[in-house]
């Protein structure tokens, strides 16, 4: 039994080093946006695309933000989601 519950034990702390959660549905319930829109992930979470770097480099926030120009200085297509959205060049997101 003793070995049992070590081995929990061990299994639980693996998990809880392991465990990271990159998608936040609550900015994206706030934002009233699908959480593909700023991650560069098909399903969201992971990596940001360029809207996802905006919104975290301007306090969570969006405003001041111009999708035609935004997603030129990212070189990305307008209007794309998901694995679209990955800048293709340098860009911060700082207004």
């Amino acid at each position: 039994m003793k070995k049992v519950v070590s081995l929990f034990a061990i299994v639980g702390l693996v998990a809880a080093f392991n465990f990271t959660v990159d998608a936040k549905p609550p900015f994206a319930k706030k934002e009233n946006k699908t959480c593909d829109y700023c991650h560069a992930v098909d399903q969201g979470g992971g990596a940001r695309g360029f809207r996802g770097i905006f919104y975290k480099a301007n306090d969570l926030s969006f405003k001041g933000f111009d999708e035609k120009k935004e997603s030129a200085k990212a070189g990305v297509k307008e209007n794309s989601k998901g694995t679209a959205t990955k800048p293709t060049k340098p860009y911060t997101g700082k207004v």
